[in-house]
């Protein structure tokens, strides 16, 4: 709100003063074609540095004048090849020991007991081939008459 310059009551109105006072109007299509100019600057830019990484300087590039001592020189002496001393030793005197005595029994409770075994499963296969042979017979005499 503004003061009218009659002294009239006050009038709302829309618009833009200058410094100097003077009232100045745009039309509603020129300003939002300035916003949206204005946002698509900034996103574009916005989005240029954010991907492209660029930087950008003012210089002006004239070589250098510089003056410096050269960096040394190292030079690596020559390797010096020489033959090791002779090494002389004496072996070792041998070690002589003897083994102590080993006694054993004259029958071994475990050889017994695998004969004892072994005479077992004999007569075992022993007594089945005689039941085998006695049922043969008895199928070659009862059986296969006609």
């Amino acid at each position: 709100m503004y003061a009218a310059p009659h002294g009239k009551a006050l009038v709302e109105r829309q618009g833009y003063f200058s410094p100097s006072g003077v009232e100045m109007t745009f039309s509603r299509a020129a300003l939002k074609l300035g916003a949206a100019s204005l946002v698509a600057a900034a996103a574009l830019f916005t989005a240029a540095s954010a991907n492209a990484g660029t930087n950008w300087s003012i210089g002006i590039n004239l070589p250098g004048v510089v003056v410096s001592e050269p960096a040394p020189v190292y030079y690596e002496p020559a390797p010096v090849y020489s033959r090791p001393a002779p090494t002389y030793y004496q072996p070792a005197q041998p070690v002589y020991s003897v083994p102590a005595p080993v006694y054993y029994e004259p029958g071994s409770r475990w050889e017994e007991r695998r004969a004892q075994r072994w005479e077992e499963r004999r007569a075992e296969r022993r007594e089945w081939r005689r039941q085998q042979w006695e049922r043969e017979q008895y199928r070659r005499y009862y059986e296969d008459r006609d």
